[in-house]
């Protein structure tokens, strides 16, 4: 049978989303076809620099929300 795959279901099939059977129907379909392999590598790749990047707030930022809450009086809270 053949069988178009989408952008969506690679992602889905990197991420491990789908129901196994149709994991299986996927990997085969992606397997015999070597440009939707190089997708699939792309899209994983992709996910491990995802993954690496980490993020931090600027400092500045946490100094002026670390001041306004020390600036907040008890009857702001309520």
């Amino acid at each position: 049978m053949i069988r178009n795959i989408t952008q969506n279901e690679l992602i889905l099939l990197a991420y491990n989303e789908l129901p196994p059977d149709q994991h299986k129907e996927m990997m085969d379909v992606v397997n015999g076809d070597p440009k939707l392999i190089q997708e699939l590598e792309t899209l994983t790749n992709q996910m491990d620099l995802l993954d690496a990047a980490i993020c931090k707030p600027n400092s500045t930022s946490v100094q002026i929300i670390k001041e306004e809450s020390c600036s907040s009086s008890s009857m702001e809270m309520i």
